[in-house]
């Protein structure tokens, strides 16, 4: 899951739900007004949650590994094979979206994301008790991935995690938003049309008109991540609960695991293996930033392929 509005006088009010704050916290909040998320006005500093609390991160999350020079794990606690199986995941999640797009590893402009570091709790508990502080993201969640404003030359892109039964939870589907960000889709989180204002990037309200690419980016995380092995997705399949121009309008407000996940992943599915050339033109203007014009194609598509797609279901469903 991927997730700024008014200018906050830098102090306590900054740090509203936090019980303490750390040196670093308050040596900022002296001498800095900071942006309150990813608008930033003049007069104000972009100082995210994780550069700000960085000393007390990196006192819980004390250990560093580099899968390679562009992913970094920084962790609580993992065994030597937990390493190893999470570098390999995600060094062959790479390897798999750079085949499926084929963009020379030539990243969007005005982006910086060029490494990604991975910041894992040991578990649920510790994932509840840190995040929300370390990071000023919902603790609810499996993980989520923190894009900043990648237009900044000292911007650091992060992924917030915890280990589950011995393994990162859903390390490979927010890993592809990172990697989707940085070559497909432009600018920081609140550029392209959404209706998500939670932190840490509090996106300006009210929100742009639907429709909105949270059927692309959640679904294309599915999508990468299981390829053609997703067994729960398949088996809502037969259901065809969804015509697929719904889906292109999934929301905040319709906001459901089955709807997001398993049928964004259906629809994705179909649109990279049957309209790659509807995705292609939909992605030149989305690598842009034109996001009139990507919602402009959506709406050309309307119910044309809703058909094709219902027939489809039947292709992929199994019992």
């Amino acid at each position: 899951m991927i997730t700024k509005s008014l200018v906050t006088a830098v102090g306590l009010t900054l740090l509203v739900g936090c019980q303490t704050t750390s040196s670093n916290e308050e040596a900022i909040a002296k001498e800095v007004k900071l942006a309150y998320g990813n608008v930033v006005k003049d007069g104000e500093t972009y100082i995210p949650a994780w550069q700000r609390n960085v000393e007390e991160i990196n006192q819980v999350l004390s250990n560093v590994h580099h899968c390679a020079d562009n992913i970094v794990l920084r962790y609580q606690t993992m065994s030597a094979q937990d390493i190893s199986d999470s570098c390999k995941l995600l060094l062959d999640t790479q390897e798999r979206f750079h085949g499926m797009f084929k963009r020379q590893h030539k990243p969007l402009l005005h982006d910086n994301n060029t490494v990604l570091r991975a910041n894992i709790y040991a578990g649920r508990d510790d994932y509840v008790k840190y995040v929300t502080k370390h990071f000023d993201v919902p603790s609810n969640n499996g993980g989520m991935y923190l894009e900043g404003l990648p237009h900044l030359e000292n911007n650091s892109a992060e992924y917030v995690a915890y280990l589950r039964d011995g393994k990162v939870w859903n390390l490979n589907h927010e890993f592809v938003h990172y990697l989707d960000g940085r070559f497909n889709t432009y600018g920081d989180y609140c550029s392209p049309p959404h209706d998500n204002h939670y932190g840490p990037e509090y996106c300006p309200t009210p929100a742009p008109e639907p429709p909105y690419l949270i059927w692309w980016g959640e679904g294309l995380g599915e999508y990468v991540a299981h390829l053609n092995d997703n067994e729960g997705a398949l088996k809502l399949a037969g259901d065809k609960t969804y015509q697929l121009s719904e889906l292109f309008y999934n929301n905040s407000a319709n906001w459901d695991t089955k709807r997001i996940y398993r049928w964004g992943y259906l629809a994705v599915r179909y649109m990279m293996e049957n309209q790659r050339d509807k995705v292609e033109t939909m992605l030149f203007h989305v690598r842009r930033g034109d996001y009139s014009r990507y919602q402009k194609i959506v709406k050309d598509w309307g119910t044309s392929m809703d058909s094709d797609f219902h027939r489809w279901l039947d292709t992929v469903a199994v019992q």
